[in-house]
């Protein structure tokens, strides 16, 4: 073998190596919202919303409390419940500090999400499970101001605005929010974190 074969064989290595490492460090490393600073002023705020008990809720309501908060859909197939179950699984395991948690699940798909559709669907999970949901307007303004991603889909998973009738699937950002008792963004979870994860994360944060 010719000795610029071998450099370029060792050089491909090393590109190699460097790019694993870093797609590790990249995986594993906190996402940017989890620091402190301006950026945690970039995720929540005020709502306007409905419970589940068809009552009138804002984000007053729960002031003084930390809210763990995830947006998601009663119709979803999998990732929905998962997650919620995992909320109610961390919520549990994080006694005594998670009695000063509200867990919260806001629709994305109020057109189905009903506070009647959202009373028998929260009950799968947790008894202290509050659903929200509003009207399309209050739910956009909502996922804006927590930076959610959640449309509609057609049949080959492409967001689409001219879907008709009540038979179709969401596509949608899978993330569980934690919030301050001021109202102030703590930290998020993602698909991948475990409810050990955020079990431990409520010990850390609440107070």
């Amino acid at each position: 073998m010719r000795l610029n074969q071998v450099f370029i064989i060792l050089c491909c290595f090393f590109f190699g190596a460097l790019v694993a490492i870093w797609l590790y460090a990249l995986e594993h490393q906190q996402p940017k919202t989890q620091i402190e600073g301006s950026a945690k002023a970039l995720i929540g705020g005020p709502f306007n919303l409905v419970d589940h008990k068809g009552t009138a809720k804002t984000d007053k309501d729960f002031q003084g409390k930390y809210m763990l908060i995830y947006f998601g859909y009663s119709f979803c197939p999998d990732i929905c419940p998962t997650d919620l179950q995992k909320m109610a699984n961390a919520i549990d395991m994080a006694k005594p500090k998670s009695e000063k948690v509200q867990p919260i699940f806001i629709t994305i798909d109020p057109e189905r999400d009903t506070p009647k559709q959202l009373a028998s669907y929260v009950s799968n999970f947790h008894p202290r499970l509050t659903g929200l949901t509003g009207t399309v307007e209050e739910i956009t303004k909502v996922k804006k101001a927590y930076k959610v991603y959640g449309v509609k889909v057609d049949e080959n998973g492409k967001p689409s605005k001219n879907i008709k009738g009540t038979d179709y699937l969401m596509d949608h950002s899978p993330q569980t929010f934690l919030i301050g008792p001021d109202g102030k963004f703590i930290r998020y979870f993602r698909f991948n974190n475990t409810a050990k994860d955020m079990a431990v994360a409520i010990d850390k944060h609440v107070k």
